[in-house]
């Protein structure tokens, strides 16, 4: 067997041969360097341990890396939505009927733009926020997004099927918001337009926020607040691409009959494929795949 310092100094003592002098000085240095060697030891295990208990629970500090580029590509697929692609269309008629000039509808699309942007930022955050500092709640919040994100899938190929049937959307804006949309001062464009786009994220939160839902419920397993909040908006900077390309597309020449003919042409597809993707987001988190 190797004999070490402290095994010496302990069979010496046990011996009770030596009592001092030398070996008395050796002992108490030995049993200095043992204790103070001790505490690194304990980190280091520690450190090596980490690795194992690493969980989805949100409460460990080794967080999973989500692709900003698919974060970037999910927003753009959601940006092409039969809801965005009908107000924005519904804002360029009218502000090409009142007053006849294509910059404001550049005005329109900035502030429109920036409302969705910011709403679904706050609301984003504040989810994040509360599922970080309450953990006791991460596994209700998630069965309630998976409960959710399927009944919205099915909601969504029901809208197809409706479409179809009776080329009507159950998916309707309110007359409120729509008369709101409508009575726009030149003067506050702006200010006006951005809360057109704030009442439209909370209104069609059905039609527009299911993806960005399930994007929420997986990000509450997998990041922390700072990094979810980098990642809410790499995916809202997808999702208002097609907005503000759109936007201009309207602003320099393009008629918005074509953009209704477009949606009216392809919104039973996208329903089915949007209902289609949701409900297969919520079987894969449920499975814990995702």
């Amino acid at each position: 067997m190797l004999l070490t310092p402290v095994s010496i100094a302990s069979a010496t003592v046990s011996g009770g041969q030596v009592t001092g002098g030398f070996y008395e000085i050796y002992l108490s240095t030995a049993g200095f360097f043992l204790t103070e060697t001790q505490i690194p030891s304990t980190l280091l295990a520690e450190n090596l341990a980490l690795p194992m208990t690493e969980t989805r629970d949100g409460k460990n500090k080794h967080f999973e890396k989500i692709s900003p580029f698919l974060l970037l590509a999910a927003g753009i697929l959601a940006g092409f939505n039969p809801c965005l692609l009908a107000v924005m269309a519904f804002l360029a008629s009218v502000t090409l009927a009142k007053h006849g000039r294509r910059k404001d509808m550049l005005k329109i699309t900035l502030g429109f733009s920036a409302g969705i942007f910011a709403m679904y930022m706050l609301a984003g955050i504040g989810i994040l926020s509360v599922v970080n500092f309450l953990p006791d709640i991460q596994e209700s919040f998630i069965g309630a997004s998976i409960l959710i994100i399927a009944l919205l899938g099915f909601w969504h190929i029901f809208d197809g099927y409706w479409l179809k049937k009776h080329a009507r959307t159950t998916f309707r804006t309110p007359k409120p918001l729509k008369n709101f949309m409508g009575k726009m001062d030149q003067n506050s464009l702006v200010s006006l337009s951005f809360l057109s786009g704030s009442m439209f994220s909370l209104v069609k939160a059905p039609c527009v926020g299911a993806i960005f839902l399930s994007l929420l419920s997986i990000l509450a397993t997998k990041t922390d607040i700072a990094r979810g909040t980098l990642y809410i908006g790499i995916y809202h900077i997808g999702l208002l691409l097609p907005v503000i390309v759109l936007g201009l597309l309207l602003a320099f020449g393009l008629s918005p009959n074509k953009v209704t003919e477009f949606r009216e042409r392809w919104r039973v597809e996208i329903r089915l494929t949007t209902g289609i993707i949701l409900i297969s987001v919520a079987r894969l988190m449920q499975l814990g795949v995702i």
